[in-house]
């Protein structure tokens, strides 16, 4: 055992000795109901999970019991807990970095032997490449793709014409999984398709009759069997669900093909950053929502064998995200060796985005809670939570008082978080952010190893040729005009 070890095991054995002797004194004038549990019974510097308070952290093994970080805007989530979190972990990562401060990290991972990677979707120089439709088994998959692209511009209020757009989407996705080259299969031709049917029906028509599965064939005929009106609205609700990919060359390129190796990540020690424009989450919500749901999606189909690693799953501003199945993918990551830390501004969030039921349920299954200060609604919660003690005053009269009262949770300093672990009391900690800590920093600014070199790749969207009913169209319209003639 290194020297460092031992001397952190003494300080923490000291540390347990003086709570001990504390609760001891405190017990012999006050009979507490409520009180602080001792951090050493969850968290310790040795251990290799989620980082807590910055300097001490969750074991690897209560890490898969998934953590929960709410914390106001500038609270210090990311310099308390997710730059130690990222120094502290020795497994695979996947890092959801909006802003791309996470990122300032990379050099010392680089420097312990990970493999770093970077998807960008606002900008493919250095990029990795993610292609939603390449990772389509079966019609289950292109149901869910479809629905969480229509979602985008409903809100979860799902009329006919949604229900319509996501039908239609739904069958392009189909057509071209079945019928064109690989190099085609992607969303940026869906949008191009559903273009081209809106201005030019008969193109769309031939292409469909000339190489369509019998089945696809029907599905096409009933969808546009509607009145023209009904069509056009049908046919423009699904163009609004993809004009941000059809309209973005840069996502059209990024999600043209596809590098994005998930199964690498359980045999080797990679970490991937995903970042998007901070200023456009809402624009980018989409595409990143479809890439987690298919990364849990395919880490569940089997249990990790014991050889394999962990994958340690980081979101930042998870209330940008909607994953339609996130309460059960946080009820059965540990089973898949998947610790999730999620980050969020305020439970509400939760609330807004999956309903009372399913809020519930995440809250629930993310078995230690880290609150910060600055709260507002959680406050009253926390208050309860935490429970009342007895004590008796200098009168000699029995009172009661609250562990802490909402407004004291409100207002706690900075350096302080309220803990709350499942099946122990809660933990009030101090917590040291990373620029307080000289090894730390000292990772921080560490330079690129030698001989270091970015990932360099350059591709962009390939579309079908569809010239050949375009030009018989075309000739076809000619040849009417001549005979009106």
């Amino acid at each position: 055992m290194k020297l460092q070890d031992i001397t952190t095991i003494a300080i923490e054995r000291t540390g347990e000795f003086l709570d001990g002797i504390l609760n001891k004194i405190a017990g012999n004038k006050n009979s507490l109901s409520a009180s602080w549990e001792r951090e050493s019974k969850l968290i310790s510097a040795r251990y290799k999970g989620f980082s807590v308070t910055g300097k001490k952290n969750l074991s690897v093994k209560q890490s898969r019991n998934n953590m929960m970080i709410v914390s106001p805007s500038g609270g210090g989530k990311t310099t308390t807990v997710i730059y130690p979190s990222v120094f502290n972990i020795e497994s695979s990562m996947i890092i959801n970095d909006p802003s791309g401060e996470i990122s300032k990290c990379k050099n010392y991972l680089l420097s312990k032997g990970f493999k770093v990677k970077t998807l960008d979707f606002g900008n493919k120089e250095n990029s990795l490449y993610y292609n939603p439709l390449h990772r389509i088994k079966n019609n289950a998959d292109i149901n869910k793709v479809a629905k969480m692209l229509v979602r985008s511009t409903t809100k979860g209020d799902m009329d006919f014409w949604s229900l319509k757009a996501e039908e239609l989407i739904g069958l392009f996705i189909s057509f071209l999984k079945a019928t064109a080259p690989r190099v085609h299969q992607n969303l940026a031709n869906v949008f191009r398709l559903l273009e081209i049917l809106q201005a030019e029906p008969k193109v769309i028509d031939k292409l469909f009759a000339d190489t369509c599965p019998e089945h696809l064939w029907r599905k096409y005929k009933s969808i546009m069997g509607n009145s023209e009106n009904t069509r056009a609205s049908i046919i423009s609700s699904a163009q609004a669900s993809l004009s941000f990919i059809g309209n973005d060359a840069t996502l059209s390129d990024i999600t043209s093909v596809d590098n994005f190796d998930f199964d690498s990540l359980r045999k080797e020690k990679i970490v991937i950053f995903i970042r998007c424009p901070l200023g456009d989450m809402s624009y980018y919500s989409t595409i990143l929502s479809i890439l987690f749901e298919q990364f849990f999606s395919h880490v569940f189909k089997e249990l990790p064998s014991e050889d394999d690693q962990d994958i340690f799953v980081l979101i930042d501003e998870l209330s940008s995200l909607h994953l339609p199945n996130l309460s059960n993918i946080i009820s059965n990551a540990r089973k898949f060796k998947i610790p999730i830390l999620g980050v969020l501004q305020s439970e509400n969030q939760l609330f807004q985005n999956y309903g009372l039921y399913n809020a519930k349920t995440i809250l629930n299954n993310a078995n230690v809670k880290v609150y910060f200060t600055g709260l507002t609604d959680e406050c009253s919660s926390l208050e309860n939570i935490l429970g009342e003690f007895q004590y008796v005053d200098n009168d000699g009269l029995t009172r009661k008082r609250s562990l802490m009262t909402s407004d004291e949770i409100r207002t706690m300093s900075h350096d302080t978080v309220i803990v709350i672990p499942s099946g122990l009391r809660p933990m009030l900690c101090k917590t040291t952010p990373y620029y307080k800590q000289s090894k730390l920093v000292k990772y921080m600014n560490m330079e690129v190893p030698k001989g270091y070199q970015e990932l360099s790749l350059s591709y962009c969207v390939q579309y079908l040729d569809l010239e050949k009913y375009q030009s018989e169209d075309t000739l076809v319209n000619q040849n009417t005009d001549s005979d009106a003639i």
